[in-house]
């Protein structure tokens, strides 16, 4: 496999970027540019671009090179988040879409920046977070948080959008590249990828990312969709994807495979990790969990394949349809060449039960080493998947299958056997496999490490090439012989420890009282307005990598809560940060339990409790009336204690109302008059800046809908003229004007204006 080498860093200026900057000034911290653009045109080898906190509304094109020991850095500013927010931002048709693009340049970091919030509905228009293609070099993508990128384009073909997106499209490969320590979430793809590299591409390293929550493929290596200019370089290749988290990828609420973005109902397909017709990857480390596909080594173009691949020391689980697919997925697909799949746990996958197994060959699988795995079913019982007979020259061997109940069932070449011996006459598979269970420590508390008694161990293949560490980062040998599975055995437990704190104060494990003081009590957020976010840090005081298996949120409170930032892993002595966000749906006080699965000195799962209370929010209507707008009388409160007395003794006469907002929050109000009677006429005007708008049927009716902005108002008229069956005696009318929150239905306030005429 290659060996992909980032030079160190040697710092030639700092200079500085601010949301009150201006780009007349030096770029110094006192004096700094206001536009990370105006970095980008500007920065030499050696620098470093300190981005001070806040949002930039501006897509960057990064024009500039570093060279070898002299990176060019683009950082947040030390303890502060930089955001780049493309709410604002167009869409260009003739160029590329990306927040952040870097076209055909070299030595370059882009470090710590968060990324938001671009999307269209328009087809063929495709947003990114990061773009790196031409003929780039010697680029570090590291520590960026990426996230509501997307596609909104709802139908089949012409929807597409990245996080972060690297393509190989000249003669000159782009190589040298390192993604690693991302997190990519909440992005609608259409038929994309989160992350991909594509195309004339090698030599990389995608490492420690977390990609979760993502409506396609999650991370995806690809060739021959004809991005490289010919044939013999258009494909990924000579890379590693290592120690990547992945899970939630569904692409059954994508419109590209026929579903709907609220409610679901498409094709469910996406796979966590994806090699597409990519070459010489190693894929080992990884933790896949409910996604459609766990892995998938495939090629979707006829005649090509993906070859050379080696997937080991995984953890791969509750995926929907399958844990590993191998093979093109019709005959009218590519195939999968020389691949090797050692030393992977596989549990429970196909949770839907669609028939495809732990394990699913495709078409065309040839020359493919299967061993030293775990593969532990579900209900269903089916460990190999194979309905195509177009499979040669593959080598199954020294796994350990188990399915609860003595369900067991391979598939091979279409044939379907549920006794080993059968299938392994039939199959020539699987000779010095085991029929067992595999004896997990606790897999409830997602710890999938063997037990003593396991007999998992020490029956392994020392043969194969499965890596010098097994997924907890320790010596992949223990005794002479290696392990099934991605876990060895030890005797003692890892000595990753964790330690979560928040606000400085440290949380216990079990902690069931949440406070402010120490962040697990999110406290008060307005329903429908937006959350609240506590950030934990989490540190590892052991001497082992800590890699967590599982992030949860459970609990009654649970869908109030949702996780806005995680990591892959946490080296010895290090911290990493855990962000949760409380978002309530309605009032009311919500509890939860946080949950972070992963094997530690500890214990396998550290659970913490965290509590919010979502409040009404501050939605205050507040109806004014009288005779003149300069003598609007009213009291602040709701109920309709405004009033005011009007004498008629002309024929007509205006009476005037105010719908003023003087809360925190936008509102949108439903305003209703009185309607007209038989003595005095009435019409309601709204007053602006247009004029006046005739809105009385739409007063009357309770049709009048309009955006009131905190502390703004809508002014509104209501002309009288007495009626020609006026009669001498003293005629009475009280007129209302009532107006409702359309977003808290129980804010209603009125006034009204009594009215005598003669």
């Amino acid at each position: 496999m290659a060996c992909v080498c980032f030079l160190s860093l040697a710092s030639a200026g700092d200079f500085y970027v601010s949301t009150t900057g201006d780009n007349g000034n030096a770029g110094t911290e006192m004096s700094p540019w206001r536009t990370i653009q105006k970095a980008a045109d500007t920065v030499g080898p050696g620098d470093v671009v300190h981005i001070r906190g806040g949002v930039y509304e501006e897509k960057v094109e990064i024009n500039v090179s570093g060279t070898s020991g002299k990176l060019i850095v683009f950082q947040s500013y030390a303890g502060e988040e930089a955001i780049i927010d493309g709410t604002s931002l167009g869409f260009d048709p003739n160029n590329s879409n990306a927040l952040i693009s870097i076209y055909s340049q070299s030595f370059l970091r882009i470090e710590g920046i968060t990324l938001r919030n671009y999307g269209t509905a328009q087809r063929y228009l495709v947003p990114v977070g990061i773009l790196v293609d031409g003929e780039s070099h010697h680029i570090e993508i590291v520590g960026n948080r990426i996230h509501d990128i997307e596609t909104r384009y709802n139908g089949y073909d012409g929807g597409d959008a990245h996080g972060i997106g690297v393509f190989g499209n000249m003669a000159n490969s782009i190589h040298d590249i390192l993604i690693s320590e991302n997190e990519l979430f909440d992005l609608k793809l259409g038929s994309s990828e989160a992350l991909v590299l594509n195309g004339n591409v090698e030599d990389f390293e995608v490492s420690y990312n977390v990609v979760r929550d993502c409506n396609n493929i999650g991370i995806d290596f690809i060739g021959f969709e004809e991005t490289g200019p010919t044939p013999s370089v258009d494909q990924a290749r000579n890379g590693v994807c290592r120690g990547n988290l992945v899970f939630n990828i569904d692409s059954s609420f994508n419109p590209a495979y026929g579903g709907s973005f609220t409610s679901g109902g498409g094709d469910t397909s996406a796979g966590g990790i994806y090699v597409d017709g990519g070459a010489n990857i190693l894929v080992e480390q990884n933790v896949v969990h409910d996604c459609n596909i766990g892995i998938e080594l495939a090629s979707e173009h006829s005649g090509r394949s993906t070859s050379g691949i080696t997937v080991r020391n995984n953890l791969v689980y509750h995926n929907h349809i399958g844990g590993l697919f191998m093979g093109g997925y019709d005959r009218q697909r590519g195939m999968t060449r020389n691949c090797e799949v050692l030393n992977n746990t596989f549990f429970e996958n196909d949770t839907k039960q669609d028939g495809n197994g732990e394990i699913h060959l495709q078409f065309d699988v040839g020359d493919c080493t299967v061993k030293n795995n775990i593969l532990f079913t579900n209900d269903q019982g089916l460990l190999v998947g194979n309905p195509y007979t177009e499979n040669t020259n593959n080598t199954v061997d020294y796994n350990l299958s188990f399915a609860p109940n003595d369900a067991e069932e391979w598939q091979w070449k279409n044939v379907y056997y549920t006794d080993l011996t059968a299938y392994r006459n039939a199959s020539g598979n699987d000779a010095n496999s085991l029929l067992a269970d595999p004896m997990f420590l606790d897999p409830a508390q997602s710890d999938w490490r063997l037990s003593s008694s396991s007999p998992a161990r020490d029956e392994g293949d020392n043969a194969p090439d499965f890596g010098s560490s097994d997924l907890d980062g320790l010596s992949r040998v223990e005794n002479s012989v290696v392990d099934m599975g991605a876990f060895e055995y030890r005797a003692g437990s890892p000595s990753a420890q964790r330690a979560v704190s928040g606000n400085g104060m440290m949380i216990v494990d079990g902690d069931d009282t949440p406070s402010s003081g120490d962040d697990t009590d999110l406290g008060d957020v307005p329903w429908k307005e937006g959350g609240n976010e506590s950030i934990f840090e989490v540190t590892n005081n052991g001497s082992t990598v800590f890699r967590p298996s599982l992030f949860g949120i459970d609990g009654a409170g649970s869908d109030a809560f949702h996780f806005t930032g995680l990591f892959a892993m946490i080296p010895p002595g290090e911290t990493r940060l855990l962000r949760v966000s409380f978002d309530p749906d309605s009032p009311g006080v919500f509890d939860a339990i946080v949950r972070v699965g992963g094997h530690a000195s500890s214990g396998s799962v550290f659970s913490f409790s965290i509590r919010g209370t979502g409040v009404r929010p501050d939605y205050l209507l507040d109806q004014k009336v009288g005779l003149r707008p300069t003598s609007l009388i009213g009291n602040d409160q709701y109920g309709g204690g405004q009033q005011v007395r009007f004498r008629l003794r002309r024929k007509s006469g205006n009476v005037w109302f105010v719908c003023e907002n003087d809360g925190a929050l936008t509102d949108t109000v439903r305003l209703r008059g009185t309607k007209k009677n038989r003595f005095i006429l009435a019409k309601y005007f709204r007053e602006g800046g247009a004029g006046s708008a005739n809105v009385t049927g739409a007063m009357v009716s309770g049709r009048e809908v309009v955006a009131i902005g905190s502390t703004d108002s809508q002014r509104y008229r209501l002309k009288l003229r007495k009626s020609k069956r006026l009669d001498g005696r003293k005629k009475k009318r009280r007129f209302t004007m009532a107006a409702t929150s359309s977003n808290d239905g129980s804010a209603r306030d009125s006034a009204s204006a009594l009215v005598i005429a003669r």
